[in-house]
C-alpha cells in the first residue's frame, strides 16, 4: 500500500515512463484501463492494479509497524496525516520472488509518478518504508538480487536471561518458511545478520534447510533446525533455531 498527503491523480503514462526508464529491461506498460478509482495495465505476462481508497490506512494496522520500524524512525508522525492510499497488486502465473520483484517495481513506479507520495506499507512484512529509501531499494538493489531489507521484517530482541529472541516476517510471501528462534546466544544485531544471511541464501538457493539439520561453522557451533509450530503467532510450521552450548560465533555470511 503506498500512502499520500493527499488525493493523487494516477497517471498511466507517468508510471509508464518511470517503469521505462528504472527498468529499460522490463516489457513495455500496455493495455492500461481506468475504472473508477482504479488503473490497470499489464507488464508482459503479469497484470498491475492499481486501486485508491479515498481514507487513509486505519492507524491499528499501522501502528505496530510505525513504533518498530528500523527503516522509517519518525513513520508514525509522517503517517498519522496521510489522506489516501494505493492498494498495488499484480497477479500472473510467476514465481513469488518474480510477483516480489514486479511489485516492487510497479509500487516505485507509482511513487516516482506522485509528488504526494509519502510511502509504503509492505503488508507481506508488516514494514513501513519511506518513499526515497523504498525507490533507491528498487533501483540500485533489485537488479542485483532480492532486496529482502524491504521484503522482510526481522524482528529481534533481548531476553531476561541475556539470551536474544527473533522472527522473520515476510518470508512465507517469498514461497519459504518462516525463521524463529527463542534462546539465541549471540546479541540481537548479530542475531538479526544471521537471519538477514539465512534468509539471503535460502531465496537464493531454495529449502535447501531441511528440519533435524544443524548448522554452524565446526564442531562447538551447533544450532539445530526444527520445523515446528511458531512461538510468536505466524500461521503453518516456521524453521525454528534452537541454539546449543557455545553456539555464539555467527557466520552465515555468503556475500
Amino acid at each position: 500500500m503506498v500512502t499520500f498527503s493527499d488525493d493523487p491523480k494516477l497517471s498511466f503514462k507517468a508510471i509508464q515512463r518511470e517503469l521505462a526508464s528504472k527498468w529499460p529491461d522490463l516489457p513495455n506498460a500496455t493495455d492500461a484501463g481506468v475504472e473508477n478509482n482504479s488503473l490497470s495495465f499489464s507488464l508482459g505476462s503479469a497484470d498491475v492494479i492499481l486501486g485508491k481508497i479515498p481514507a487513509p490506512i486505519p492507524w491499528s494496522e499501522l501502528e505496530g509497524p510505525c513504533a518498530t520500524s528500523i527503516l522509517w524512525p519518525d513513520a508514525a508522525k509522517a503517517l498519522q496525516k496521510h489522506k489516501t492510499h494505493l492498494i498495488v497488486t499484480v497477479r500472473g502465473e510467476l514465481d513469488p520472488i518474480a510477483l516480489s520483484r514486479l511489485l516492487t517495481q510497479a509500487t516505485a513506479s507509482a511513487m516516482g509518478a506522485s509528488p504526494t507520495a509519502l510511502g509504503v506499507y509492505w503488508g507481506n512484512a508488516t514494514l513501513v518504508i519511506p518513499k526515497e529509501m523504498f525507490i533507491d531499494f528498487a533501483v540500485e538493489v533489485l537488479p542485483h538480487g532480492p532486496p529482502l531489507h524491504i521484503w522482510v521484517d526481522f524482528r529481534v530482541g533481548n531476553n531476561d536471561n541475556g539470551s536474544s529472541s527473533g522472527f522473520t516476517t515476510g518470508m512465507t510471501a517469498l514461497g519459504h518458511m518462516e525463521f524463529e528462534t527463542q534462546n539465541a546466544t549471540e546479541p540481537p544485531g548479530e542475531l538479526r545478520e544471521r537471519f538477514l544471511s539465512l534468509a539471503g541464501y535460502v531465496v537464493e538457493n531454495g529449502p535447501v534447510i531441511n528440519d533435524g539439520d544443524t548448522v554452524g561453522q565446526d564442531a562447538k557451533e551447533r544450532i539445530r533446525v526444527v520445523y515446528s509450530n511458531s512461538a510468536f503467532g505466524h500461521e503453518g510450521k516456521v524453521m525454528q533455531f534452537v541454539y546449543e552450548k557455545d553456539s555464539s560465533k555467527p557466520w552465515w555470511k555468503f556475500w
